[in-house]
């Protein structure tokens, strides 16, 4: 399934949950993972590729910026660039909370040991 981008079967949706058919669509069909993204991109890299696609998600060649070890997907319209761009936003918050657990877990480690 390609990225949503309002027509079809989800023309009745609103930006919020083509967003989250996207980014469940990714977690789905794409095996990735909160722990993968945090493991293989660095601070901002995911919403760095969201701003790409953000401003540049129609063009067929990836823009100045774009990691050169990640494929380039230009979408159909605007809206599907959109809806990429914000399913990226929602990875890269969702790596920085894994982040933010993982310290949380260290911590309590440390204060358990005697």
């Amino acid at each position: 399934m390609s990225t949503p981008d309002g027509t079809g079967p989800h023309a009745g949706c609103t930006g919020h949950e083509l967003v989250s058919i996207e980014r469940a669509r990714q977690l789905q069909e794409k095996a990735i993972t909160v722990e993968r993204d945090d493991a293989n991109h660095g601070l901002g890299a995911l919403a760095q590729c969201a701003t790409c696609y953000e401003h540049h998600g129609t063009e067929p060649e990836p823009p100045p910026g774009w990691p050169a070890d990640l494929g380039w997907h230009p979408q159909r319209n605007s809206v599907a660039a959109l809806v990429r761009a914000g399913a990226l936003y929602q990875a890269e918050i969702d790596r920085l909370q894994h982040r933010l657990q993982q310290v949380i877990d260290h911590i309590d480690q440390l204060r358990q040991r005697p």
